[in-house]
């Protein structure tokens, strides 16, 4: 047996910064050198070349060394961000002024070598677990989002070759195991079992397939054994176009995310005048001729600057974003982009298609009514009627059926929207049209239900009929009921009758309805609704004959089932179980991330000015405590954005 070796993935990379380089294997081991040396050279300074027994010049030897190995990265990205990409004020360039500025108070009679070494090296050990931590943050929300297999069971003759999928191509064949991740699309062309399919739609309910069934990739076999040819390449698989989507929705930003890139340009550079201020003024009016008092405001200056950093912020708010797509990708919703978290917050109105939507689309017997006959012999009779045809009542009616009628008839005729004639076991039968038996001399009385009736006449007699309806969904009703209590109205527009169209509105506890529309109308009705109010407007549709409405609208939603190529291409959010209630889970979600990225900005604004005061009215405040508070909030904040990964969705 074969086994494809995997490349190399990077150790750890930033997901909100797209300038940063990825840290390698290679590159966390130099990083982490850099580091001991670092290191090592400030405790050899402060223990053993001190500047009592060898002068300042060899102290300052030490410190400038381990300052240099620890920096000369800091110095390049702040020179290059200052003077090439025009971008100052960054975080690398308030750390070297920090630092440098704490070298520099040996200027007043004060020794703070070990002080300007720890800024930098604090800052470095910050950012390695600030990186690692959003690997990890990064790797743990894709993992939430779906499952991708690492290997494949590639059937080659009579031999079980194991391949990576990405080398898969369509009409391979390979074997799926009980526990394996379906590595790619196909159908089944051997065998049968029970698939988890919890990864792509949120459902845990597991879903029997057999022969000919389709099977999407991410789906876990549970039981059976499966023998499936691949039918799609590799990057057009279910999973990979899902992982594709929530990889790029980090590049859509939110409200929260523009406002973090506008006050970080705005915020640094006051708090870089303020820190100059605190270092120049104070001292002007109360002992300009005094080194203590302009080592005591420019050391609490260089605190200020610290901790100014906005990382915490930076890094926190975004992946509060990323972790709220990807708690809705757990729950079967996928959101293209943090742009639709506020859009979501905003709903006021949800217009929704009834066909395929509230509906199931498809129709089935809701009523069978018998003449001089029992229901079973009439459901036989019928089905043996309609087993011939490919019109869609007459699919209704042989569900659940063998369609085994086929040795027991004769004389079959079908006449296009009219009805069939055949013998069966004997019998003459006729179905169809209420018109077509009274052609064919049976009396038929009038009946008056919502729905599509199939009458049946046999021997020449009136038999009975049946009622046919498009059935509704039971997950629409708790959409409309669960966006009431969200204080969110809703409206159907649908192209069928006044009756129909009513019926189901008034069921499901609709707010407005619109009937007997065409698709033109239908777009012009969702226009009106768009400009007449300030709030967003959703549009729910099945993402194929309502792909006008779902683009035109704020929030375009797409009732898509698992890989639906026209609903992933065409709507904002596509929810992959076509359960409709979904919405309201996704909207949900929307405001837990939004209030959880608030609570972000806000904690670590008040910690950043509690430590900036506290730099300014206690005397020698420790400059390494407020690198900790920078860097160990960016931690916290970190990780309480990806606790929203584990939040239960009720």
């Amino acid at each position: 047996m074969e086994t494809t070796k995997e490349k190399e993935e990077p150790v750890c990379s930033c997901v909100e910064d797209d300038d940063d380089e990825p840290l390698t294997k290679k590159g966390l081991i130099i990083t982490i050198v850099r580091l001991v040396l670092t290191l090592s050279l400030s405790l050899l300074g402060y223990f053993l070349f001190t500047e009592e027994k060898y002068g300042v010049y060899v102290n300052f030897a030490f410190y400038a060394a381990a300052w240099l190995i620890s920096s000369y990265d800091l110095v390049m990205e702040a020179f290059t961000n200052t003077f090439i990409k025009h971008k100052p004020f960054d975080e690398n360039l308030l750390m070297i002024i920090g630092s440098l500025g704490a070298f520099s108070l040996i200027f007043f009679g004060h020794n703070e070598f070990i002080e300007g070494v720890m800024v930098v090296f604090l800052f470095q050990v910050g950012e390695l677990f600030e990186k690692l931590a959003n690997e990890r943050s990064h790797k743990a929300v894709m993992e939430a989002v779906g499952l991708r297999a690492k290997t494949a069971n590639k059937l080659v003759g009579d031999n079980i070759v194991e391949v990576d999928p990405k080398d898969l191509v369509i009409g391979d064949h390979i074997l799926i195991k009980v526990g394996d991740i379906v590595p790619s699309d196909g159908h089944i062309e051997k065998g049968s079992g029970s698939l988890d399919m919890s990864s792509l739609t949120g459902e845990s309910m597991p879903v029997e397939k057999k022969e000919g069934d389709y099977v999407n990739s991410g789906t876990i076999l549970k039981s059976g054994s499966i023998v499936m040819k691949v039918d799609k390449a590799y990057e057009d698989t279910t999973v990979s176009k899902i992982l594709e989507l929530v990889e790029n929705s980090s590049k859509s930003k939110s409200k929260a995310d523009k406002f973090i890139d506008k006050f970080a340009l705005i915020y640094t550079p006051i708090v870089v005048v303020l820190a100059i201020i605190v270092a120049v003024v104070p001292p002007l009016f109360i002992g300009i001729n005094n080194p203590d008092v302009w080592y005591r405001y420019l050391y609490s200056a260089i605190c200020f600057l610290v901790i100014s950093c906005p990382c915490a912020i930076v890094i926190s708010v975004p992946l509060t974003f990323f972790s709220g797509i990807g708690l809705a990708s757990k729950n079967g919703i996928i959101i293209k982009g943090a742009a639709y978290f506020d859009k979501l917050n905003e709903i006021g109105l949800l217009v929704s298609d009834k066909t395929g939507t509230l509906t199931y689309g498809d129709f089935a017997i809701s009523e069978i009514v018998p003449n001089s006959i029992d229901k079973d012999e009439f459901l036989d009779y019928l089905r043996a009627s309609e087993s011939g045809s490919n019109h869609p009542l007459a699919k209704a009616v042989m569900k659940g059926s063998d369609n085994s009628y086929g040795n027991d008839i004769s004389d079959y005729t079908e006449l296009s929207g009219k009805g069939e004639k055949l013998t069966y076991k004997g019998h003459k039968l006729i179905s169809g049209r209420k018109e077509f038996l009274e052609e064919n001399g049976i009396n038929v009385p009038s009946v008056d239900k919502l729905g599509s009736l199939i009458y049946l006449g046999v021997d020449g007699v009136y038999a009975g009929y049946a009622v046919l309806n498009d059935q509704v969904r039971k997950e629409s009703r708790e959409m409309v009921e669960g966006l009431k209590k969200l204080g969110v109205k809703t409206m159907m527009l649908t192209g069928d009758k006044e009756r129909s169209a009513k019926e189901v509105s008034s069921y499901l506890g609709i707010d407005e309805c619109h009937y007997e529309l065409l698709p033109e109308m239908k777009t012009s009705l969702l226009k009106e609704k768009i400009n007449s109010t300030d709030k967003a407007v959703a549009y729910i549709g099945d993402g194929i004959n309502d792909a006008p409405s779902i683009i035109l609208a704020d929030v375009g939603v797409a009732m898509g089932g698992a890989g639906s190529e026209m609903a992933i291409d065409s709507a904002d959010i596509v929810i992959m179980n076509d359960d409709p209630s979904k919405l309201v889970t996704a909207i949900k979600i929307a405001k837990a991330t939004r209030s959880r990225a608030i609570t972000d900005i806000v904690v670590a604004l008040i910690v950043k000015v509690a430590v900036m005061l506290c730099s300014l009215l206690i005397p020698e405040f420790p400059l390494f405590i407020a690198v900790l508070a920078d860097t160990g909030l960016t931690m916290i904040l970190v990780v309480y954005s990806l606790l929203l990964l584990l939040k239960k969705i009720k």
